[in-house]
């Protein structure tokens, strides 16, 4: 598998749910691992590798966990503008609000429920990850001129990384 760019489709696309301890949700947490070991990133959404299911890989405090259905349920008022960039948009960031603190409740790979409260970098990962399975991507939080910039930027960076095929001549 590979991480999936815009504009792929599967990444506008809202993941559907997938039952704690299915084959599904062992092939899904099997593939994100699979798929992060090869990464230097701190989370990765089901979606971004082509499996359109509600799970996330992030690295949480050194350590990688797969969440499954995960949900952002509370979000603090005191909002953080900070840089990000994305697998799914390699070559651009952006400064992108998100709010400092989130509470997020998942399902753990074990069915264990699990609830986390986050701060800051963990809380800006959480946010962008959940928002992948929502069909969100980071630029979508832009304002709209931003948006294209980087959107333009991206495009061009992408041209400029395709490899040049000779004309038969």
């Amino acid at each position: 598998m590979a991480v999936l760019t815009y504009p792929h489709p599967i990444l506008r696309r809202r993941a559907k749910p997938v039952e704690p301890g299915s084959p599904e949700a062992r092939k899904v947490a099997a593939a994100l691992r699979e798929e992060f070991s090869s990464l230097a990133a701190h989370g990765l959404a089901a979606n971004q590798i082509g499996l359109p299911l509600r799970a996330i890989l992030v690295r949480l405090g050194g350590e990688e966990r797969v969440l499954l259905n995960p949900e952002v349920v509370a979000r603090s008022a005191e909002v953080e503008v900070d840089w990000e960039g994305c697998l799914s948009l390699p070559g651009v960031e952006a400064e992108v609000p998100r709010a400092k603190e989130v509470r997020v409740r998942a399902v753990g790979e074990d069915g264990s429920q699990v609830e986390l409260a986050l701060s800051d970098l963990e809380a800006r990962v959480l946010q962008h990850e959940v928002d992948h399975l929502d069909g969100v991507l980071y630029v979508d939080l832009l304002p709209q001129g931003e948006r294209r910039a980087v959107l333009a930027a991206y495009r061009r960076a992408r041209e400029a990384t395709k490899e040049k095929v000779p004309s038969a001549g």
